[in-house]
C-alpha cells in the first residue's frame, strides 16, 4: 500500500465520523460521511442552495448521492477542505478524475478551472499517467461538453505515448461509436509525423547514361 493510499484511508475514516462542525450527512453509493455544510456552501452554489433553501436535505441534514463513491468524494474533499488548517491542493493521477467529475456534479467551477489550467502546464505533460486513465479523462471531459481546446492537452499527451497499440485497444472498448471515432481522430491529429525513408536505389548514372548511345 502506497503512502497516498494510506492517507486516503485515513481521511475516509475521518469523514465517516461525525463532529461538532461536520454534522451534515452525505450518503454515497456505499457509505455515509459527514461534512461541514456551512463551509461547503461558501465554495459551491450547489451546497449554498441546499443550505439556504427550504429543501428536505436541509431540514433532515442529509443528502443522498447514490451515483458517487465514497473514495472519489473524499478525494475531492481532501482538495477543497483544509487538513490541520493547511490545504493540499495538488492535482495528480490519484484525484484528477474525481476533481473533474465532482466539480461539475457539485458545482465547484473554481475547481474545474484549476484542473483545466493544470492540463495546460508542462507539469501535466511530464507526469507519468496510465494510458487508460488518460483516455477516461478525455471521455469524461468530452461528456461534460468542455471546449475542444480544453481537452486537446490530454489528446496530445496520449498521442505522444510510445505504445500506440495499447491506446487503440483501449479506444476499441468504448461503447459509443461516435465518441470513439472522435477521440481516435483527435489523437491521430496530434500523433508525431513519422517519415519513412525511401528505399535506396542503386543507380549508376554513368553506366546507364552510356547505354543510351549503344547501337
Amino acid at each position: 500500500m502506497t503512502s497516498s493510499d494510506s492517507y486516503l484511508l485515513e481521511k475516509i475514516t475521518f469523514y465517516k465520523t461525525r463532529s461538532a462542525l461536520r454534522e451534515f450527512e452525505i450518503r454515497t453509493n456505499s457509505d455515509s460521511i459527514f461534512v461541514n455544510l456551512n463551509y461547503l456552501a461558501e465554495l459551491s452554489e450547489y451546497f449554498y442552495v441546499l443550505r439556504t433553501g427550504s429543501y428536505t436535505e436541509n431540514s433532515s441534514q442529509k443528502l443522498v448521492l447514490d451515483d458517487v463513491f465514497t473514495e472519489e468524494l473524499v478525494q475531492f474533499l481532501i482538495y477543497v477542505c483544509p487538513d490541520g488548517f493547511r490545504f493540499n491542493r495538488k492535482i495528480n493521477e490519484q484525484n484528477i478524475l474525481s476533481l473533474i467529475f465532482l466539480s461539475d456534479r457539485l458545482m465547484f467551477p473554481w475547481v474545474k478551472e484549476e484542473v483545466l489550467n493544470y492540463l495546460k502546464n508542462e507539469e501535466f505533460q511530464n507526469a507519468p499517467y496510465d494510458t487508460e486513465l488518460l483516455i477516461q479523462l478525455c471521455y469524461l471531459l468530452n461528456s461534460q461538453f468542455n471546449e475542444p481546446t480544453e481537452i486537446d492537452p490530454v489528446f496530445q499527451k496520449i498521442a505522444n505515448l510510445t505504445n500506440q497499440e495499447s491506446v487503440d485497444e483501449i479506444l476499441e472498448s468504448i461503447p459509443d461509436s461516435d465518441i470513439k471515432s472522435y477521440m481516435l481522430k483527435r489523437i491521430k491529429d496530434f500523433r508525431p509525423y513519422t517519415c519513412k525513408p525511401r528505399p535506396q536505389i542503386f543507380f549508376n548514372w554513368d553506366d546507364n547514361f552510356s547505354h543510351l548511345y549503344d547501337d
